[in-house]
C-alpha cells in the first residue's frame, strides 16, 4: 500500500510542477484584479459612448480601453513569448464600436497575458527586451510597467465615464 501511495505521489509531480508559475501568486492576483476591473469598466460603457472623446485630438473611450489591453498584449507577446508582434485577437472596426465586441477583445487579451505569465520560465522573465525605444529591460520589469500603464490609463477613463453620466465601477481593495 505504501509503495502505491509513493508511486501515485511521484506520478502526480510533473503536473504539480507544471502548474506552478515562476511568477509570484500576488503578481498573478494583481493581473487578475486588473482584468476584472477593466472588464467591469467596459461593461459600464453604453454603446452610445464608445466613440466619445472629451476634446479633439484625444482617444475615444473605446480607444482608451484598446490602448490598455493592446499594450498588455504586445508586451506579453514580445517580451515574454519572444514574438515579433502580438497576435490578432479581434477586429478593430468591431471592438471600437460595440461594447460586447470590446469586452470579448479585452477578455481575449487578458487570457493571453495571464497564460503568458503563468507559463513563463525564470529565464523568460529575466530575458532583457528593448521595447518602445527604451533600453533592454527584463521581461518581468516590462510586465510590471505594463500593469502600471494599465492602471494609469484606466484612471484617465473615469472622467470619460462621468461626462457620459456613467458612474465608474467601485474599486475593490485586494485586502
Amino acid at each position: 500500500m505504501r509503495a502505491l501511495t509513493i508511486l501515485a505521489i511521484c506520478a502526480s509531480l510533473p503536473g504539480r510542477l507544471a502548474a506552478q508559475s515562476a511568477v509570484p501568486a500576488d503578481v498573478l492576483a494583481d493581473w487578475e484584479r486588473n482584468r476584472s476591473t477593466v472588464l467591469a469598466y467596459i461593461d459600464a460603457v453604453p454603446d452610445s459612448a464608445m466613440g466619445y472623446r472629451p476634446t479633439p485630438g484625444v482617444r475615444t473611450l473605446a480607444e482608451q480601453f484598446e490602448h490598455i489591453v493592446s499594450t498588455n498584449l504586445e508586451v506579453a507577446a514580445v517580451a515574454l513569448k519572444g514574438q515579433q508582434a502580438p497576435p490578432s485577437l479581434g477586429v478593430k472596426a468591431d471592438y471600437l464600436r460595440s461594447n460586447s465586441a470590446l469586452h470579448r477583445f479585452a477578455e481575449a487579451t487578458y487570457d493571453y497575458v495571464l497564460e503568458a505569465l503563468r507559463s513563463a520560465t525564470p529565464a523568460q522573465l529575466q530575458h532583457p527586451v528593448a521595447m518602445y525605444g527604451q533600453p533592454p529591460q527584463p521581461a518581468a520589469r516590462l510586465m510590471t510597467l505594463s500593469l502600471e500603464h494599465a492602471v494609469w490609463t484606466l484612471g484617465q477613463v473615469v472622467p470619460y465615464l462621468r461626462l457620459n453620466g456613467v458612474k465608474p465601477p467601485e474599486y475593490k481593495m485586494p485586502f
